[in-house]
């Protein structure tokens, strides 16, 4: 089968490491695979490329420009499959898909699409949405959000989990920790509420002494970060590893994973931090509820609350005998529903049902 995944971009992220490690999956079936970002490569394009993937980066301006390249990439290649990433993707490339002769049309939207609803971007989403055979949503929160959206495709709307895929080895390890060590992955930007998170941690630490935090991630909000952490009195216990290509070696070598989240789908770090078995304590947004429920390792407390935070990253440190079970828990949950062999064959399920959806059937 010839795939075309088109995105805005490659850069660092939770969609975008979804799309590279379905396209290396995808490869490994047989399949012809092709990237084409419509805004920048991003250093997830970049490695595609030197793994042997056709990865296309459109130069032109504006929609009209970049939705005439598409349809002319694809009209060139003639794939079976367009799947397109998020809403920005679909609004340019579902209707030149579809002239382009593409037969089956697929949509990931990879957030959690929450009321209130941007309302002019969900039309324009709609609209583009009539061309599309198929419409993912990530758990089943975003899927009900999906279905009450304005103007909803809603016999198009299905719902398939992320996965998440753990390197074996090759990667440099972090320093040696000591005490009880949190992870945090994730952009230090503003949806990720890290402020929360330190605020928790320094008041957790205050019961539990020998508590260290890990924060991976790159971002804005960086300096910002750092001096809060100072600020509080917490900064010799916070470490800032920056942006990091492969977190496995983190993920194993932590007690506990945390993420103070706003607003999230299903995190692809969450589903990493399963992987290796890593207990979580989580903000109840999005998908996130939804993964600790299945894997009964997995606490959840209100988003922007440093107090509830705190309590619940105590109750794990102070229960450290529980811990062994709590991690099988954890691994056995992402078995079950979060490998990438389990999304992969979704995916590909999906692509094979062109049946009647669209507007051009």
């Amino acid at each position: 089968m010839r795939i075309v995944h088109l995105a805005e971009t490659m850069e660092m992220g939770g969609a975008e490491k979804l799309i590279s490690l379905l396209c290396r999956w995808q490869r490994q079936q047989g399949h012809e695979v092709r990237v084409h970002c419509l805004y920048r490569l991003g250093p997830l394009g970049e490695a595609l490329r030197k793994d042997g993937f056709e990865v296309v980066l459109y130069d032109a301006s504006g929609i009209g420009g970049r939705a005439g390249n598409v349809y002319r990439q694809l009209n060139r290649w003639k794939p079976d499959v367009v799947h397109c990433h998020n809403a920005t993707a679909a609004i340019i490339g579902s209707i030149p898909s579809r002239n382009a002769g593409v037969k089956n049309i697929v949509v990931t939207r990879h957030g959690i699409v929450a009321p209130p609803y941007l309302l002019r971007r969900e039309v324009k989403f709609a609209f583009a949405s009539r061309w599309c055979n198929w419409i993912v949503a990530v758990c089943e929160q975003a899927r009900s959000n999906l279905m009450d959206a304005p103007f909803a495709a809603r016999d198009k709307v299905v719902r398939i989990y992320n996965a998440a895929h753990i390197r074996n080895g090759g990667a440099p390890t972090p320093p040696t920790k000591s005490g009880f060590t949190l992870l945090h992955v994730g952009r230090l930007a503003p949806v990720k509420d890290q402020d929360t998170l330190l605020k928790g941690f320094a008041l957790a630490k205050s019961t539990v002494p020998d508590l260290h935090l890990w924060i991976v991630g790159g971002g804005p909000l960086q300096s910002k970060l750092v001096a809060l952490s100072r600020e509080i009195g917490v900064r010799d216990s916070v470490t800032f590893f920056g942006e990091q290509a492969d977190v496995s070696p983190f993920l194993t070598a932590a007690d506990l994973f945390v993420l103070s989240s706003l607003s999230e789908g299903v995190p692809v770090s969450l589903l990493e931090a399963l992987a290796s078995g890593l207990p979580a304590v989580v903000t109840e947004v999005g998908g996130m509820a939804e993964i600790a429920r299945l894997s009964n390792a997995t606490l959840t407390v209100p988003p922007s609350d440093p107090s509830a935070l705190a309590s619940a990253v105590e109750k794990m440190a102070t229960s450290r005998d529980r811990l062994p079970q709590l991690r099988k828990n954890a691994r056995e949950c992402y078995a079950a529903n979060f490998t990438l062999e389990r999304m992969g064959s979704e995916y590909m399920a999906l692509y094979s049902r062109t049946g009647s959806k669209s507007a051009w059937n």
